[in-house]
């Protein structure tokens, strides 16, 4: 995604002089800032500001200014933005946005702490200090009535303007400055990455948010802004008001569907995608999902002790005794799992993963992929789980290799057997855990990243790679005399007999 915003300059370096060096005056400039977020951001924050919002933070922030115009009106917002791009950021602007362009009078930002609320006050205090804002809109001090670090009452912009922070669960109850009560509400991050561990802590924190606070607000019109992102918990507030159907809600991850980043210019895809495989590698995918990603399903998958796995022993220059492929197709609809092909080379009698693709591909695609993986690491069997329809990947399979004029590749099918999948892939857990199949360290942060999210009690999980691994020992047990085909005792074995290994598998060419 490329962002389409207005381009305007993101630092004003000398501010207070250069603001009117051109012809436009003060109320043009302000009309600017009301109508365009990077102008605003520019102008508030010469210094900090750098990237234009994106094309989504524009259309949040529009959102936002919708919502807040109407008189007598109670809107509950709640808006899911992942950790590290800018949502505190945006809760300050719109802070400053209701201060100059709005009639609103008490503004009250809650947070986890009073010092965390405190400090977004103190950041939109800075933005109304910031010369060009105040050679544009005057200066917010003059009209001062009290200052403190969690409530600041002023005369400012033709009307008393109060901002206040209240730490979670504290005191609301009858809150009421200068005959005024809060008529725009902000929960900017006020439960814990600890809080969502505990169910208790969460539930008091919910009544206090619904039962207290809420309940201070003006008569007059009030919105509610929930901002946060997802924890891997079921404990997670913005979960639960996800499905809230009387809150209007925008959750985003910073990775979009099309792949591209939710911020390109603040957190560039590439840098996205190898932060997610640092935290898979250490197990700790889950958190990725959940914050960077707001998936409200990642959760803390304790069904394998990451820190009980065993070293992986062997050198990638080491002799293996044998190898194989196993994939686990798919159709080819959009709500289809994807296609995983895995090759498994065999050190010391076990199975070790050493390369895995995954993708949703058309069969031919699949067909191709496995025999390009065959070619490279000199593979001679393919096998293909063949339950139901997916038998017939291996007839085309076979045929792809005669019209290609490729030969050596036996395809053979293997059958799930009444075990169930999932009890198949709990198995497995086990095996892996004890050291009797290993995973290459190139690919485990693949593996452990389905792990984590692998859920025994649900049937449509993402697990072709568990899959994969299910088969693997099996196959070691029933096609011995076709994995070591490739190794020099197999071609010392096979020497002198017809090693037309399609009709080895039986192909009916």
């Amino acid at each position: 995604m490329t962002d389409e915003t207005t381009s305007i300059p993101a630092a004003i370096d000398n501010p207070a002089e250069e603001l009117f060096t051109g012809s436009a005056d003060a109320s043009e400039i302000a009309e600017a800032a009301r109508q365009d977020l990077n102008f605003l951001s520019a102008l508030a924050m010469p210094t900090v500001f750098e990237f234009d919002w994106s094309r989504i933070f524009v259309a949040i922030w529009a959102w936002l200014l919708q919502e807040i115009k109407p008189k007598r009106y109670f809107p509950n917002m709640a808006l899911g933005l992942p950790r590290g791009f800018g949502k505190t950021t945006l809760v300050k602007l719109f802070i400053l946005y209701c201060i100059l362009f709005t009639d609103r009078k008490f503004i009250l930002v809650l947070s986890a702490t009073e010092k965390h609320a405190a400090n977004i006050l103190r950041d939109v205090a800075s933005m109304l200090d910031e010369p060009n804002i105040r050679s544009v809109f005057g200066d917010w001090k003059l009209g001062m009535v009290q200052d403190t670090m969690t409530l600041k009452v002023f005369g400012f912009r033709g009307r008393t303007i109060i901002l206040a922070g209240i730490g979670a669960g504290g005191s609301v109850r009858g809150l009421n400055v200068d005959n005024a009560r809060p008529d725009v509400m902000i929960f900017e991050d006020v439960q814990t990455r600890e809080d969502a561990d505990s169910e208790q802590v969460s539930r008091d924190l919910e009544d206090w948010m619904i039962g207290t606070a809420k309940k201070a607000k003006s008569p007059k019109g009030c919105m509610t802004l929930f901002i946060a992102n997802m924890y891997p918990t079921p404990h997670s507030l913005l979960k639960k008001l996800k499905h809230n159907k009387y809150w209007a809600k925008f959750i985003c991850g910073g990775i979009l569907e099309d792949g591209t980043s939710l911020w390109e210019d603040l957190q560039p895809i590439e840098q996205l995608k190898a932060e997610y495989l640092a935290d898979a590698e250490a197990g700790k995918a889950h958190i990725f999902n959940a914050e960077v990603l707001n998936d409200e399903n990642a959760s803390i998958n304790n069904l394998v002790d990451f820190s009980r796995l065993k070293e992986y022993p062997f050198e990638d220059d080491d002799v293996h005794q044998g190898n194989f492929i196993i994939i686990d197709p798919s159709n080819d609809k959009a709500n289809s799992d994807a296609v995983t092909t895995t090759y498994f080379e065999v050190h010391e009698g076990r199975a070790v993963a050493r390369e895995i693709d995954e993708g949703r591909y058309s069969p031919g695609e699949a067909i191709m992929i496995s025999i390009n993986m065959a070619m490279k690491w000199n593979c001679s069997l393919v096998v293909i789980e063949a339950n139901a329809y997916q038998y017939s990947l291996q007839y085309w399979s076979n045929f792809v290799c005669q019209q290609m004029g490729i030969s050596g590749i036996t395809f053979m099918p293997i059958y799930s057997g009444k075990i169930s999948k999932n009890s198949r892939i709990l198995t497995m857990f086990k095996s892996y855990v004890a050291g009797e199949l290993y995973v290459h360290p190139s690919c485990r942060s693949q593996v452990h990243a389905q792990i984590m999210g692998f859920n025994p009690l649900k049937t449509l999980n993402v697990d072709g790679v568990l899959d994969c691994l299910t088969y693997a020992p099996r196959v070691l047990e029933e096609m011995g005399e076709y994995i070591k085909i490739s190794t020099i005792e197999g071609r010392q074995e096979f020497a002198g007999q017809d090693t037309n290994y399609l009709e080895a598998s039986n192909s009916p060419f």
